[in-house]
């Protein structure tokens, strides 16, 4: 053998170890791109984003390595293991998230220790102790197991598991160091997730703090805002009341009290409304809000306030100033920069005591809210610092109000910004994001209202509607007012009264009242649905219950409305609900009429009809009756006629 040959296989090993250390160095450049690739991902996601980046993750990981399923969980007080989300191979299943099922002491022993978890050969690498996890490998079919801890701030609280159920599997120590390191930027972004969480539900705390703060400051403001309609409303009705006794009323007289009851009662009920959002504790989704029209409702709450500190307030608004805002934290802003403005004026003798509020709309499309006072002003050195926490001059204060409206404004993306004026005092403005403006804004709501009310006349002349409601003032009331509007209407006290005692005839539209004593209306949705199916509901409720509204829709309730409503508005949710119960009505009395029709068919008629419907073949063979409607018409044309069997023309019908 020449020394060639010798040396040939030689250069042949030393080939392959090269082939083989470029694969290796592949796969690790692969891979730490992979993880440069998800410490990216994860370097600003949000709480909401969260799983839904982490199961994407997984599911790369399990691409790249080949494994079959991958997991990651939190371990919850060292109890017990929550998924937050697996990732599977094609043909089997990711574990569900939510509690882990099963029960495995000695592995969740071994996890709280922070030891990692590498089993090839399963069951068999198991140690005797381990008899639960044992059965449970025999019972998935589990093969190979690979578990890492993940310590965030000293403690295990979270863990990346990786398993093969259709083959064995090693898990050499440089792999499972750089799984360890895709742990770890999973648990800091849970962590991170978490934390900003936590910190968005201390801040929604704290605004909902301050909202109540300031409504409590403005009690005997509110007081007086509902006293006054509500002894409007008793003096006007006690004069009517007068009026008819004496047998001389006059119409003309009559109708104007009514009005101004009627008024009256809406302006008490806007006041109940704009505190009830004040002090609400949950987050209300963003929507389409008249910011001219947010602010005249939180005025309302400071006018007699104001007018008892001798400050005047002035007012400029644009119209089609519309926002995309969480209405009650919008109030809360202007309401906290009104009377911050009215604090500075103190010092002023009580005819200069002034605060301009206005809201505009520029020509790039932002909307912008400006306060005004001629106050003592604010020094240079502070127009930035002011919105910082605890920055105050005030003795009383704390030092969080222009911090809170910075935090609302910024997260609806607009900003704040404070300026002096030459003449004395500041200006505070809030520049939000315009929303997009639709035609006839201001008139739309007006005009469809009124439209709505007037057919609820003509629809609900014959239509039978129940009031179910435990309070006698409210359901006579509800009663008088459907009358007026042409409808027939029953009352009942209870749930079981109307369960109890049904009414005659056909019910068109339930009004039905949230809490009641006994079954409740929600429940009597249930029980109806439970019989065979109820008629179209209206949820009429005085507490605003948002989830109970949510559950009822679901259910498939017609509306759902806060008391005390306006007639107009009940008017139209009442035609919606007859109008729905109409066509339910009309569609199933077609269906039965259809079904009358085909039981009448003889035997014959309806092989004919079975033959054109599904398309098929003709009694003597040829083109199918579906495809030869005109034949198949004569067909049954015939048969009527002479009930024996018709001479099939050539090539079928």
């Amino acid at each position: 053998m020449t020394r060639a040959q010798a040396e040939r296989p030689v250069d042949a090993g030393a080939a392959d170890m090269r082939a083989d250390a470029e694969v290796v160095l592949l796969e690790r450049l692969a891979f730490e791109r992979l993880l440069a690739d998800l410490s990216e991902r994860f370097a600003d996601v949000g709480s909401a984003d969260f799983l839904g980046h982490a199961e994407g993750a997984l599911r790369r990981l399990v691409a790249f390595l080949g494994y079959d399923r991958c997991t990651f969980a939190e371990l919850v007080a060292g109890d017990y293991l929550n998924v937050l989300c697996s990732a599977a191979t094609v043909g089997l299943e990711p574990l569900p998230r939510g509690r882990f099922q099963y029960l495995l002491p000695w592995f969740l022993a071994e996890l709280r220790a922070g030891r990692i978890v590498a089993m090839s050969n399963l069951p068999d690498d198991l140690p005797p102790a381990a008899i639960e996890e044992s059965e449970h490998c025999r019972r998935t079919g589990l093969r190979s197991h690979l578990s890492i801890p993940l310590r965030i701030g000293g403690r295990v609280t979270s863990v990346l598991s990786f398993g093969s159920m259709r083959s064995t599997r090693t898990w050499p120590a440089d792999m499972v160091a750089r799984l360890k390191i895709v742990g770890e930027v999973l648990g800091s972004a849970m962590t991170l997730a978490r934390t900003e969480e936590e910190a968005r539900l201390l801040r929604r705390r704290v605004w909902h703090a301050d909202r109540v703060g300031r409504v409590s400051a403005l009690t005997a403001a509110i007081a007086h805002e509902l006293n006054q309609p509500l002894a409007a409303i008793l003096s006007n009705a006690q004069a009517g009341l007068k009026y008819l006794a004496r047998g001389d009323a006059d119409l003309g007289m009559i109708q104007g009290i009514l009005e101004d009851v009627v008024r009256d009662d809406k302006r008490a009920a806007e006041t109940i409304r704009t505190m009830r959002a004040l002090i609400r504790q949950d987050e209300a989704p963003r929507e389409r809000t008249d910011l001219a029209a947010a602010l005249r409702e939180m005025l309302r709450l400071l006018e007699s306030e104001f007018a008892g500190q001798g400050v005047r307030i002035e007012t400029q608004f644009d119209a089609g100033c519309w926002v995309m805002a969480d209405r009650a934290q919008i109030e809360q802003v202007g309401l906290n920069l009104m009377l911050n403005a009215a604090a500075a004026l103190q010092a002023r003798p009580p005819g200069q005591r002034i605060v301009r509020l206005c809201v505009s709309r520029r020509e790039d499309g932002a909307v912008v809210m400006a306060v005004r006072d001629a106050g003592k002003g604010i020094a240079p050195r502070d127009l930035e610092t002011i919105f910082e926490p605890f920055w105050t001059t005030r003795q009383e204060g704390l030092g969080l109000g222009l911090a809170i409206c910075r935090s609302i404004v910024e997260s609806h993306g607009g900003r704040i910004w404070a300026e002096s004026n030459v003449e004395g005092g500041a200006t505070f403005s809030v520049e939000l994001p315009a929303a997009a403006q639709l035609p006839d804004d201001a008139d739309a709501p007006a005009t469809a209202i009124a439209r709505e009310g007037a057919s609820v006349r003509a629809a609900g002349e014959q239509s039978l509607v129940c009031v179910i409601d435990d309070d006698p003032a409210v359901r006579d009331s509800l009663m008088r007012l459907l009358e007026a509007a042409g409808s027939a209407v029953a009352c009942y006290a209870s749930a079981e009264a109307f369960l109890d005692h049904p009414p005659a005839g056909d019910v068109a539209c339930l009004l039905l009242d949230i809490r009641m004593p006994g079954l409740s209306g929600p429940e009597l949705q249930q029980r109806l649905l439970e019989q065979g199916g109820a008629p179209p509901i209206v949820f009429l409720t005085g507490h605003g219950e948002v989830s109970a509204g949510v559950d009822a829709m679901k259910l498939g309730a017609a509306d759902f409305l806060v008391k005390p409503v306006d007639g107009e508005v009940l008017f139209a949710a009442v035609r919606r609900a007859v109008e729905r119960y109409a066509d339910e009505r009309r569609r199933t009395l077609a269906l039965d009429a259809l079904k009358e029709r085909i039981g009448r068919l003889s035997a014959r008629e309806r092989e004919i009809m079975e033959h054109v419907v599904s398309g098929g073949q003709g009694a003597g063979g040829g083109q199918p009756l579906a495809g030869n409607a005109a034949a198949a018409s004569v067909h049954l044309r015939l048969h009527r006629a002479n009930p024996g069997p018709p001479e099939m023309p050539p090539g079928g019908e």
